[in-house]
């Protein structure tokens, strides 16, 4: 992809951004943009990185381990996928982000493998905000406890909360998804001095960020269609 498309589309997202902080009298500053890479070839997270990005997003551990050698430059790699227990120790060494935390086993098994590369995670838990089966992340009412365990752990920072909104949903679904979470991450204020929330996506992520999220995860509106099929 060529890096002026990709800094055009970059733009629009802004613009995006910026109007729906402007709906809600937010700062566009107070957004952060993760820029998702899924599926793309180490070339296209390259572009990303040379145009200025930091934060690079990838689903599936597979893709970090063949990317991340490829890549130079300032950028922190997010783990923003479901995280299998058997590939903690494969990730952590390549990961500044690890979104997708939802459950206390899950957690001490990052801890120690950080604690094994003398790095420090900085930790999201994800949350189940809506019904659908096809969802991870801990229950709305395990989600504080989740919080407290792994703002005690060596080496992890709890950062905050994710969660990913319904799929094709109406938008008074969505925005229920994502003020449900805004709400889980007023009960954790105390355990961070910022409270990430993760969500939003190119579909919905002015729904998020008028619901309070700080953080959207966006891939397609900036570099089209999936490159090759996910293995």
């Amino acid at each position: 992809m060529d890096a002026s498309i990709f800094i055009s589309r970059y733009q629009n997202l802004l613009d995006r951004v910026a109007a729906a902080c402007r709906r809600c009298g937010r700062n566009p500053s107070d957004v952060r943009i993760v820029v998702v890479t899924k599926t793309h070839p180490a070339e296209i997270a390259q572009t990303v990185i040379d145009a200025g990005i930091r934060d690079i997003g990838e689903n599936r551990v597979q893709e970090i381990e063949a990317k991340v050698p490829l890549l130079s430059g300032a950028f922190e790699m997010h783990l923003i996928g479901h995280l299998q227990a058997n590939k903690v120790n494969k990730v952590v060494p390549l990961v500044s982000w690890i979104q997708s935390i939802d459950s206390v086993r899950l957690a001490d098994k990052v801890n120690g493998a950080a604690d094994s590369c003398q790095k420090r995670i900085r930790a999201l838990v994800q949350v189940k905000t809506s019904a659908e089966e096809t969802k991870s992340g801990c229950a709305p009412e395990e989600c504080l406890d989740l919080a407290a365990h792994i703002s005690r752990s060596s080496n992890l920072e709890f950062c905050g909360l994710m969660t990913i909104g319904p799929l094709s949903a109406a938008e008074e679904q969505t925005r229920a998804s994502f003020s449900l979470l805004r709400s889980l991450g007023e009960t954790c204020s105390h355990l961070a001095p910022r409270v990430e929330l993760s969500m939003g996506m190119s579909s919905d992520l002015e729904w998020a960020i008028e619901e309070g999220s700080t953080m959207i995860r966006v891939g397609t509106m900036l570099l089209g269609n999936r490159e090759y099929p996910p293995r």
